[in-house]
């Protein structure tokens, strides 16, 4: 793993997390998304549509500009 860490002049621990988050990434999803369907149920008013979501980033990207 060092040998490999060097060549792709990275760390030990960056390539154990890459294989980690690249052989769970389904079942990594699936907790995100049960974590954000608790949160919604939690709290429904805190919730936005997608079209003000992309209205936000729209505006947030202007003001960046």
């Amino acid at each position: 793993m060092r040998e490999l860490a060097l060549r792709k002049r990275t760390s030990v621990s960056k390539l154990i997390l890459a294989a980690v988050e690249d052989t769970y990434e389904d079942e990594i999803d699936v907790i995100a998304g049960e974590k954000g369907l608790e949160e919604y149920l939690a709290d429904p008013a805190a919730a936005i549509t997608l079209d003000e979501l992309i209205a936000r980033r729209h505006s947030a990207v202007r003001t960046k500009v």
